[in-house]
């Protein structure tokens, strides 16, 4: 009797720390793969705003192209500040060509 409840207790810590494990990859992965994570597409659709690209140079700053109408934005986002580095108009581009 007491080695079922043993058994039961430890299936049971498995079973948590294997959700655990299934959290923090999820997180990780949408972290990598930043909004361009399948998770957050349906939030982006029909917005006037679209993240191209992301890229982190260290621990604290990351460098951010993003999309607005007909104008590009390069950002060097920081831990303190964020610094608009690039604009850059794309007049007759496909503005789909980065989905």
């Amino acid at each position: 009797m007491e080695l079922v409840l043993i058994f039961k207790a430890l299936l049971a810590l498995i079973f948590v720390i294997g959700l655990l494990f299934l959290t923090l990859w999820l997180f990780k992965t949408c972290r990598l793969q930043g909004a361009k994570c399948r998770f957050f597409q349906k939030l982006q659709e029909n917005k006037r705003i679209k993240i191209i690209e992301n890229h982190k140079l260290d621990m604290k700053n990351s460098l951010l192209i993003f999309q607005k109408d007909d104008s590009e934005f390069l950002l060097l986002l920081g831990n303190t500040q964020n610094l608009l580095l690039e604009t850059k108009k794309i007049s007759g581009r496909n503005h789909n060509a980065h989905d």
